[in-house]
Parts: C-alpha cells; sequence; structure tokens
C-alpha cells in the first residue's frame, strides 16, 4: 500500500571528464583522488575543515571557488567538509570545501575493503554462525566494539540481489520508490529517466503532488542495500518495532516529535477544542503503544515522518463531514497521486470501506492514532515487516507475497526516520540498551556496498539540433534516440563544417564541431555531449567522401594516446578512453594498442593518468 510522504540508489553516471591535472608532485597517488565540480556560485576554500575565520589567503584576498570549477578531491571521510586540491595561479592549494557545495565525479574504490576480525572471539564466532556477508562485518565490529549489548540477526531473504533490483528499481508500470525533489533545486541523479522523464523535452513529471518523482535506479539501489545503514545512527533502520516497556518512555518519544506540532502539546491545544481529549501526544502515543504492542517511537516517527512539522488538514480536525471531524495521523489510505489527502480523509471518515476496520471512523485523535498504530501491528509487524526497512522494502513477507506491501514510496523514509529513533535513544541515554536489529542478507549480493549518487547535475546529454552545412544526414537529424548519420559529399570536398546545440543548456559538446577536415573514402567522426553530471553520449557521423574503399578508420587512432585519430593527443582522448574503461565503446586490439599507453595490456586510469600527464609537459607518449 502507498501513502503520501511529507520529508524529504548499478551504474553511476559516466564521469570524470577532464581531471584538473596536479603539474606538482603529490605525495597522494592519482588513482586514489577523485574528481570534483565546484557546484555552488562562489565558495570559501578554508585551511580546517571547519566554519570560522580560517579562509586560504592570497595576499589580502581569499581565495574563492566558482560554479563549475573542476578540483581534486582527496578526502571525502568528512561527510561535511571534503579536502580538495585545486589549481590556483599556477599552484597546486590544498584545503577544504563543504561538501554541500562538491560534486564528486567518481565513485570510492572498486574492490571490497579488507576484512579485519576484532579481538572478540566470541563475536566473531556469531558472526559467522548467523552467515553474515564479510562486507557486513567490519561495520558490525565497530558497532559492537562500542555497543556490546547490541545483537545483530541476519535476516536470510533468500532473494537472488538481482531479483531484489528487478523487482524495486522503477520502471514503465512499476513506480514503487519516489524521492522529493524541489522545483528551484532539482535533484537531478536521484531521478530517474526511465519513467517520468523525456529527455527531447528535458523534462521530469512527477507521480505525487508538485515535487515527488521516481528515484533513480543508483539511488534506490543504495537505500535497498543494507551496507547503507550499518552505522551508529541508521542501524534503527532495522530495530525490531515492538513495545519494550523498560525501553520506551515519555521523555524518548518527545525527542522524536520536537520540532513537530505535537511536541510537548495537548491534542485539544492541535486541534482548537474538536477533541474533549486534553492529554500530551506523547501520552496517547505510549498508551497506545502498550495497548497495540508497537514501539511508541516507531509511532511517534511515523506519525512525524507523515503529518511534517506543520498541523494539517489529516491532523487538525478541519476535514470535516456533516459537522464531524476526521484524523488521519499516519495518512493511511492515502495513495500517491493528486487526491491523495482526498483519498486517506475517505479512508478515516469510513467512506467506500468496510465499517469499522481498525476502528474508524476516525473522529477523534485518539481513534486515529489507535486505529493507525493497529493497522501497522496487524498489517505488518506481525507480519513478519517488524523494522522501518521492511516496511519499506516487502521482502520478508513471502507467505502473501514479496515487494508489494510497502507502506510508504518515499525511498528515503527508512533513513530519515531512523534518525529520529536514534536521537531518542541518544537523548536519553538508552544507546548502552540491549537492543535488537533485524539485517537483511541477499544471495549474490556485490562485494562492494552501494554508493549513494550525488544529487548535482541534469544527465540530459542530447543534441537539439545537428547540421552539415551545405548537405543533409541520413537519416534526418531527429531528438531521439538514434546516435548513427551518414553523409557522401563529393570527392573534391576537403572539409564540412558541423554545427550543434544541447536540448540542455548546461550541457557541452566537446568534439565534431566546427570545419573537419575529411580524407577520401569514408570517414568517421565522433560528437561527443556531455551531460552537466559528466555522463557522455556520442553520436557517430560517417561521412563518405567520393570513394569508401579507403580513407580512415575508427578503430583507433594513429599513435599511443590518440584514441580519435587527429594526430594530437588533448582531453577528447581521454573521454575515448574512459568509454573503453566503462564499456560503452568495444574493444579492438587495435584500440587496445592505441589506448594502452604504459604497456601493461590492459587499459586502466593510469593510462589516463599518463595521457594528463603528456598533455601538460611533464612527461612525453611516443
Amino acid at each position: 500500500m502507498k501513502h503520501i510522504k511529507r520529508f524529504f540508489v548499478i551504474i553511476l553516471a559516466i564521469i570524470l571528464l577532464v581531471t584538473t591535472v596536479n603539474p606538482l608532485s603529490s605525495d597522494i597517488e592519482s588513482s586514489a583522488n577523485f574528481s570534483g565540480v565546484i557546484t555552488g556560485s562562489v565558495v570559501n576554500f578554508r585551511s580546517s575543515p571547519s566554519f570560522g575565520d580560517n579562509y586560504i589567503m592570497d595576499g589580502s584576498d581569499r581565495v574563492q571557488l566558482y560554479s563549475g570549477q573542476q578540483v581534486t578531491v582527496v578526502d571525502t571521510s568528512n561527510p561535511v567538509w571534503y579536502k580538495i586540491e585545486v589549481n590556483y595561479k599556477g599552484s597546486v592549494l590544498t584545503g577544504y570545501v563543504s561538501s554541500d557545495y562538491i560534486y564528486v565525479y567518481d565513485a570510492p574504490p572498486e574492490g571490497p575493503e579488507e576484512s579485519i576480525p576484532s579481538n572478540d572471539a566470541a563475536f566473531e564466532t556469531y558472526l559467522t554462525e548467523q552467515g553474515f556477508p564479510e562486507s557486513y562485518k567490519n561495520s558490525l565490529r565497530a558497532l559492537h566494539e562500542r555497543y556490546p549489548n547490541w545483537e545483530f540477526k541476519a535476516i536470510h531473504t533468500g532473494i537472488e540481489w538481482n531479483d531484489l533490483l528487478a523487482n524495486e528499481c522503477n520502471k514503465q508500470g512499476q513506480v514503487k520508490n519516489l524521492v522529493q525533489s524541489p522545483s528551484y533545486a532539482m535533484k537531478y541523479n536521484w531521478l530517474s529517466t526511465k519513467v517520468g522523464y523525456d529527455f527531447a523535452k528535458d523534462e521530469y513529471y512527477p507521480f505525487d503532488g508538485s515535487n515527488w518523482y521516481a528515484a533513480s535506479d543508483e539511488l534506490v539501489t543504495f537505500y535497498l542495500d543494507p551496507r547503507s545503514y550499518l552505522d551508529e545512527t541508521h542501524i534503527f533502520a532495522f530495530e525490531s518495532l515492538s513495545y519494550q516497556e523498560n525501553t520506551h518512555n515519555i521523555a524518548g518519544i518527545e525527542a522524536i516529535l520536537a520540532g513537530s506540532f505535537m511536541h510537548n502539546t495537548k491534542i485539544c491545544d492541535a486541534t482548537s477544542q474538536r477533541d474533549p481529549d486534553t492529554r500530551l501526544y506523547s501520552e496517547v502515543i505510549l498508551q497506545v503503544a502498550k495497548d497495540t504492542g508497537v514501539s511508541p517511537y516507531h509511532l511517534a516517527s511515523r506519525m512525524t515522518q507523515e503529518m511534517g512539522n506543520s498541523n494539517g488538514d489529516a491532523s487538525n480536525g478541519s476535514y470535516i463531514i456533516d459537522g464531524v471531524s476526521y484524523y488521519n495521523y499516519f495518512n493511511i489510505g492515502a495513495y500517491d497521486g493528486s487526491n491523495a489527502l482526498e483519498e486517506g480523509m475517505k479512508y478515516a471518515a469510513n467512506i467506500n470501506t468496510p465499517t469499522g476496520s481498525y476502528g474508524r471512523p476516525w473522529n477523534t485523535v485518539q481513534k486515529s492514532i489507535t486505529g493507525g498504530a493497529t493497522f501497522l501491528g496487524e498489517d505488518y509487524i506481525q507480519r513478519g515487516q517488524n523494522t522501518l526497512y521492511t516496511q519499506k522494502f516487502d521482502v520478508v513477507n513471502a507467505d502473501d507475497g514479496l515487494f508489494w506491501r510497502q507502506y510508504m514510496t518515499n525511498v528515503q523514509a527508512p533513513s530519515t526516520e531512523c534518525e529520529r529513533v536514534y536521537t531518542a535513544y541518544a537523548n536519553n541515554n538508552l544507546l548502552a540498551s540491549g537492543l535488537t536489529f533485524n539485517i537483511p542478507v541477499y544471495l549474490n549480493m556485490p562485494a562492494v556496498k552501494s554508493v549513494k549518487p550525488s544529487s548535482f547535475g541534469s544527465p540530459n546529454n542530447w543534441l537539439k539540433t545537428l547540421n552539415i552545412e551545405g548537405y543533409s544526414l541520413t537519416p534526418s537529424f531527429g531528438v531521439n534516440w538514434n546516435n548513427d548519420y551518414s553523409l557522401i559529399v563529393p570527392i573534391n570536398v576537403e572539409s564540412i563544417t558541423i554545427s550543434g546545440s544541447t536540448v540542455n543548456a548546461n550541457a557541452r559538446i566537446i568534439s565534431g564541431m566546427g570545419n573537419i577536415a575529411l580524407a577520401e573514402g569514408t570517414n568517421y567522426i565522433n560528437i561527443d555531449v556531455v551531460a552537466e553530471n559528466g555522463s557522455v553520449r556520442t553520436y557517430n557521423l560517417s561521412v563518405i567522401r567520393g570513394s569508401a574503399s579507403s580513407g580512415n578508420t575508427p578503430a583507433g587512432g594513429s599513435g599511443k594516446g590518440d584514441l580519435n585519430g587527429d594526430g594530437k593527443i588533448t582531453t577528447i582522448d581521454i573521454v575515448k578512453v574512459q568509454r573503453l574503461i566503462v564499456g560503452l565503446d568495444a574493444m579492438s586490439e587495435e584500440r587496445l594498442a592505441v589506448a594502452d599507453v604504459n604497456g601493461d595490456g590492459k587499459v586502466s586510469t593510469i593510462d589516463i593518468v599518463k595521457i594528463q600527464r603528456h598533455i601538460v609537459g611533464l612527461e612525453l607518449i611516443p
């Protein structure tokens, strides 16, 4: 069942267009660095990872970075401040910028992290008995060292990882995961381009309200991966959601409600005296938890997630039928769509639904909270979906069929809700309690945990126009999925002039434009378009000058590093090597011979570094 949300993912974008080259030596290997781009209009460059009077100075002026400026990201271990290197007036400066204003192109290390057993032999035996994969263990060891009373249970779902992705990632006719993206700051790389997006128009279409869009495969994958939650805070996505008398209390509930209209508030105050109940919300929630067996922290978190901070139509008694106010604090029955609120309130009022189920009609706040808790208990928790994660992703309820009984479509809900629960435990000094966490395990998972994509940058790398001065293409150019075009010119035509434009204003055409010299025979011209997020789309133009029996070939270049065969080594050749590495271009023997600059028999990022050093004059490729 899908419900309305209130708060705000296996392939990353093809990236690393032009790495900023460090002309000075560095004690950090290039392969360990990531490429990035500044996204803020003017960003302060700091000498230490904090706010304050710690600006890096050039004389009396601050060194500031600007939108679109390429940088090298040295360290991302601090999620708030990234350590970077940047070329500045011929020198390389090292400092820190806020992670909010930088987009990191490259993914973390390709291989699995080394598994380092702890000194706790009993815990090591327990991990083995539970059957946790090696890629889970380092994180669990760290948590066990800090909280030895915590218990981690492996829930072996029996589900193949690829089957999980196939059933959860959005596709036509199957939109299960949404993400919120405000129109003034679109989170482009978090949004799906498979559904709800028109490349030709560069338009996204919401699936709920005005700003809830289908989530991208990368974002869905990140939130599906249990390893994304194995830290002190987000492990609470796997906490058991049953009531614990010696653990749950009013103070913890209030900690979760903090910032919302329900915090330290009496019910009558929040509903303009329409409900005679004068208890605090926290008091009602705790009593309902005792009556239904559902964790009051879960109830408070879910109510805050669904209602938001403001007292709206679903909670303030303003939805009135025949003089009676109705409430729906869990937005049950509020299916995604333009009339989600209306559907939810009809459910609360018991209109067009079975009479009396879950104590409806919910004409008091008490009835709404009790009914919602009963619904959660009977339809989810008692069916085995007893964690925030399994309520979002139905991976344990095999008897009723998997993947469909999912409480919400907000793909980030388990992550945001568990942060509130963690805060409640932390504020009440309960983190040392004997808590139980039920952690899913899937079959044939990748050895490396999934990476959360950056939200920055449109992925649209389509051409809007493509023109050859004086000639017509075959087929006629159109804004569609066709990338291959051809042209025949007379033998006496020594060059052609190519022009074009992009659908998205922030995309760039980096090759194939302008006056292009033609050899006799068949000429292959690649027109590379780079999206704002760094992904590349190549249009292939074959131009026959006279007879096609002679001329250049598309297989490689004239020498090491010259992938596009223009007789020189430039950043365009870097893009060509990248396309070979990620499999967008086929690897032939001839291409391998040209791209394998260091001669180790393979094409890798080391070859890219060699080309970069050649371009800036640090070494020479013969």
